[in-house]
């Protein structure tokens, strides 16, 4: 799939409320869409999408790894958030 429709996919999910990226990670899985890349990098990377926190000691994957909570520019605008991760 073309980067930029995956990009775009992503910030419709993103649009109602942030989400983390294991959950962003789950929902590209169920729609057949594969990244064989980093995803914190690719997320990261577009300039319409911010991390605005983060989880510790989520227990994901073990106590150490955090996990980020993503967001779009216009929901952090709307809700009056800023990004907390530079």
């Amino acid at each position: 799939m073309e980067i930029e429709i995956v990009r775009k996919s992503i910030r419709n999910f993103l649009n109602n409320k942030p989400r983390n990226t294991v959950e962003i990670s789950s929902w590209l899985s169920q729609m057949n869409i594969s990244l064989n890349l980093d995803l914190a990098k690719f997320l990261e990377a577009d300039e319409f999408i911010v991390r605005i926190g983060e989880v510790r000691n989520s227990g994901v994957i073990d106590p150490s790894y955090s996990l980020s909570e993503w967001a779009t520019m216009d929901w952090t605008d709307h809700h009056g958030r800023k990004s907390e991760i530079n």
